[in-house]
C-alpha cells in the first residue's frame, strides 16, 4: 500500500498527514527504543521491507528485549530483519488457498 498524503488546510496553513497500517503495541513499544521504533515506522510506511520480515522481526526484537529486560535499539532490529532477509529457511506464510491447491514447490 502507498503512502497517501492529505493535505488539510487550516486557517491558511498546510499540514500533512500520513495513513499508517499499523501501530505498535504497548508491550512492544516498551521492549523497542525510540529509534528503533521510528525504523519501523519507516519500513511499514515505505514498504522498502516486506511486511512480513518487519512483523517477524518486531517479534524477534520484543521478544530479545524480554529476554534482557531492556529496550531493542534500531542496530539490533537492522541486523534482524538482515537476517530474516538472508534466511532461506525463513517462509513468508501462504494463503489457505495455496495450502489446499499448491501450485508449486519451492526448494532453497
Amino acid at each position: 500500500m502507498p503512502i497517501t498524503k492529505k493535505f488539510c488546510g487550516t486557517r491558511g496553513r498546510m499540514t500533512e498527514s500520513l495513513e499508517f497500517k499499523r501501530v505498535l503495541h504497548d508491550l512492544e513499544r516498551r521492549y523497542l527504543s525510540p529509534d528503533a521504533q521510528a525504523k519501523i515506522y519507516r519500513y511499514l510506511a515505505t514498504e522498502e521491507v516486506p511486511l512480513e520480515v518487519t512483523e517477524r522481526a518486531i517479534l524477534e526484537a520484543v521478544a530479545l528485549g524480554r529476554l534482557k529486560n531492556a529496550a531493542a535499539d534500531a542496530s539490533l532490529f537492522d541486523f534482524l530483519v538482515d537476517a530474516l532477509l538472508d534466511d532461506c529457511s525463513f517462509e513468508i506464510p501462504e494463503t489457505a488457498s495455496e495450502r489446499l491447491y499448491p501450485s508449486s514447490c519451492t526448494l532453497c
